[in-house]
């Protein structure tokens, strides 16, 4: 029976080492690359592994958002680099070379959701986020990006469960804006108390919804009870995903084939961070952290791997993460969620249906 840990053992054991180390034959070098996993069940033990990780001479790790929020300090402190393929809280938007993501951070939704607006569109829009730092960092860079006029924006407690006053309110100033009008809803399993008592403002159910990736698949939710009504909003919500190119067809084939599981998104950020990693070392043919961390920028820009083009900005952020929009419509007479659009690494949307 695989669990995720062996499937990630898999990914590296089975997939990754042996295609890289063919890589570096092919080219004549003499480096082989051996990719250890271990597996860390709280936030105490990934300092541990980390810590055991140095201990051993082992100093380039790819690591999760817990070892990330717990080891970060101590990889700083002692000249290791983290490649982390699941950290995506903007606090780590941060100019330092001991730490690169390849998976996009939070606020990146916000340049996502300004391309699906503009594609739909849609010049005036309203917005209902909940009061945490998650609504909040998305938000950011949406209004900084978003070139249309935002023309309220409310912002609710996130314990909230009663949201009368705030969508009078959003109601209300959409009546004195007129067309080209969409309402921007950043929540989490509340969107389905917010949907069915916006059922009261009619006016809301003229304009679409859109939303980031909490939003997105809540079919698939254990908080959420029922989708009803969703259809009627669309909820056009984007998470991040692969580019769909020949290397993630060709990764997820061989993974498929291997753990008898379709692989998501992050087991493509994990294959990229480890070619990235290899490619770098390859590239500047030394283990000097501070050299490692220059290639790695030079040689993400041109590496395309399962998840696209791997540009970084200056803070080691990856800047071209690749998107889809997931929306809720009928089918038969019954709400379901499906993916309508693509956002590529260059911001192009294309709608499937």
């Amino acid at each position: 029976m695989w669990d995720n840990y062996s499937r990630c053992v898999a990914l590296f054991e089975e997939i990754i080492e042996p295609e890289v180390n063919r890589y570096a034959e092919e080219i004549g070098s003499d480096v082989r690359f051996d990719y250890l996993v271990v597996h860390a069940d709280d936030s105490s033990s990934s300092l541990r592994r980390v810590q055991e990780f140095d201990s051993i001479g082992v100093r380039y790790v790819i690591g999760t958002n817990c070892v990330a929020c717990t080891s970060y300090t101590y990889i700083r402190e002692n000249d290791m680099m983290l490649v982390s393929s699941r950290s995506r809280q903007p606090l780590f938007n941060i100019v330092d070379e001991h730490m690169f993501r390849i998976c996009p951070h939070d606020g990146d939704q916000g340049i996502a959701l300004t391309r699906v607006l503009e594609a739909r569109n849609i010049s005036c829009v309203a917005v209902l986020r909940r009061g945490d730092g998650w609504a909040d960092g998305v938000f950011e860079v949406f209004s900084e990006e978003y070139g249309g006029s935002i023309i309220v924006d409310v912002r609710y407690s996130a314990e909230s469960i009663e949201f009368s006053d705030e969508l009078d309110e959003i109601e209300s100033v959409i009546l004195e804006t007129g067309s080209d009008v969409g309402l921007l809803v950043l929540s989490f399993a509340e969107a389905e108390e917010i949907v069915n008592q916006a059922s009261e403002y009619p006016v809301l159910f003229t304009v679409p919804w859109f939303g980031g990736d909490a939003t997105a698949k809540l079919d698939e939710s254990k908080y959420v009870d029922s989708i009803e009504g969703f259809e009627q909003v669309g909820l056009y919500s984007v998470a991040h995903t692969v580019e769909y190119g020949e290397r993630w067809e060709w990764l997820a084939s061989s993974y498929l084939n291997l753990t008898g599981v379709y692989p998501v998104t992050r087991v493509g950020y994990d294959y990229d961070a480890a070619w990235l990693y290899a490619l770098t070392l390859l590239e500047a043919e030394s283990f000097d952290r501070g050299e490692l961390a220059e290639t790695l920028s030079v040689v993400g820009a041109g590496y395309r791997g399962a998840t696209g083009f791997c540009r970084f900005d200056d803070a080691g952020d990856r800047v071209n993460a690749c998107y889809d929009v997931w929306g809720y419509l009928a089918v038969d007479g019954v709400t379901v969620c499906r993916r309508v659009g693509f956002v590529d690494g260059s911001g192009s949307v294309a709608w499937l249906e």
